[in-house]
């Protein structure tokens, strides 16, 4: 996929089960290379470099995983933003795992607006095509679009 017109951030728990077992099964010779501080920590926690680097390489692999979620979430948007001729152009994904939301940043003609998707229902409208998803994914863009654009109009 090429890289998107827009921005993508990952911040927060973004590994799941499938990372941590990739990562588990992962030859030494993948695992990244800790530096001094990472070194540091394994040796806190009481665990080898081998361990410690498998939990940095399920990182890794999540927030690629993540990365490309958002790449797709973002082809979604902008679909929902053609299909609906809205002025608004997205400018950035923000996934803040511990709010569990994805927040969609616009900007429009010196405006700008934000879009709080949970995750639950941005992953249904990532992962299958059914309508119920993509009509209230759509919903929540118009509503909180609109709302915005008459907010900047008064």
């Amino acid at each position: 996929m090429a890289s998107p017109d827009f921005q993508i951030h990952i911040s927060g728990g973004t590994v799941s089960i499938d990372d941590w077992r990739q990562a588990n099964v992962a030859a030494e010779t993948d695992l990244p290379a800790l530096d001094e501080a990472q070194k540091e920590a394994a040796l806190k926690l009481g665990m080898s470099d081998v361990e410690y680097a498998r939990g940095v390489l399920a990182d890794e692999i999540g927030r690629e995983r993540q990365q490309e979620r958002g790449k797709r979430l973002g082809e979604v948007i902008k679909d929902f933003l053609g299909r609906s001729r809205q002025a608004w152009e997205l400018s950035s994904l923000v996934r803040k795992g511990i709010d569990e939301v994805w927040i969609a940043r616009f900007e429009d003609a010196g405006r700008a607006s934000k879009v709080e998707i949970p995750l639950e229902l941005a992953d249904d409208v990532v992962d299958s095509d059914d309508p119920f998803s993509r009509a209230k994914f759509d919903r929540l863009l118009t509503e909180n679009l609109e709302s915005s654009a008459v907010r900047k109009a008064s």
